[in-house]
């Protein structure tokens, strides 16, 4: 009996991520994609039903109701930021033997919200918790501003000053602009030397169930450091982090349809 109410559930789970990336779904189509038995799979819709977390249109089209929003809202209330990243930052910094940063955007800048420095890390007393970063010159920074929607880059892009800080520093808005979008797409943001001179970073954005980045984590060293091939492996370091926290705050990508 417990064997079956675990798979109805482990089924439940599946019709729910499936119709959260469809939008909606018949029956027939459900039928399809997951290929249970007709009156199992009719059984547990309308048990989903009952229990509102699908509804039923007049066409008879399947979508997700709003019980799943209010217990994702609630388990995310009573979740603090540093409830997710805490374990995900300390197993980056452990593997990599670099300094790990969480940042944030605050107004027109970023801020580091916390600091993890593994016992192989050089200790540094140039980043702390609580300090505020030029967005331009940080990979943090980039990290944050890449997944703006237009508007909000167009407001950024008029309000930033993009002080020059070494021979590196972009301070040509149109090719800032341009280096924001070389970040969206490969994923991934760098600081190649361009807030001072021997430091380098890299950093990932961190989506929320809502698919917005309002945080970033980061990986910091040396030119040295990153040469090489080392960039890739600190690259899928930073990957599965990133990925860790961001499931964590409710984000889910289409990889997770994959299986029935």
């Amino acid at each position: 009996m417990s064997s079956r109410g675990c798979n109805s559930l482990i089924r439940a789970e599946k019709i729910l991520t499936y119709i959260a990336y469809v939008g909606v779904a018949s029956y027939m189509e459900l039928l399809r994609e997951f290929q249970y038995p007709k009156s199992s799979l009719l059984n547990l819709l309308n048990v989903m039903i009952e229990c509102g977390f699908l509804i039923k249109s007049e066409n008879n089209q399947y979508a997700l109701g709003i019980k799943n929003y209010e217990l994702g809202c609630q388990a995310l209330h009573r979740k603090n930021i540093f409830e997710v990243t805490k374990r995900p930052m300390h197993e980056l910094s452990l593997k990599s033997g670099l300094v790990c940063h969480l940042g944030a955007m605050e107004s027109h800048s970023a801020i580091y919200l916390d600091k993890v420095e593994s016992h192989d890390s050089v200790p540094t007393r140039k980043s702390w918790i609580g300090k505020t970063l030029e967005l331009h010159i940080t990979a943090l920074g980039k990290a944050l501003l890449a997944w703006k929607t237009p508007d909000e880059l167009d407001y950024f892009m008029d309000v930033l000053t993009l002080k020059k800080h070494t021979e590196n520093t972009i301070t040509d808005k149109k090719a800032f602009r341009e280096e924001l979008q070389k970040t969206r797409l490969r994923g991934w943001a760098i600081d190649n030397e361009e807030s001072t001179y021997g430091a380098v970073c890299l950093s990932m954005p961190v989506f929320n169930m809502y698919k917005r980045v309002n945080y970033a984590i980061s990986l910091s060293g040396d030119p040295e450091v990153y040469s090489g091939n080392n960039v890739d492996r600190y690259l899928e370091l930073l990957r599965q982090c990133a990925g860790q926290i961001s499931y964590g705050l409710g984000y889910r990508n289409e990889s997770l349809r994959k299986g029935n």
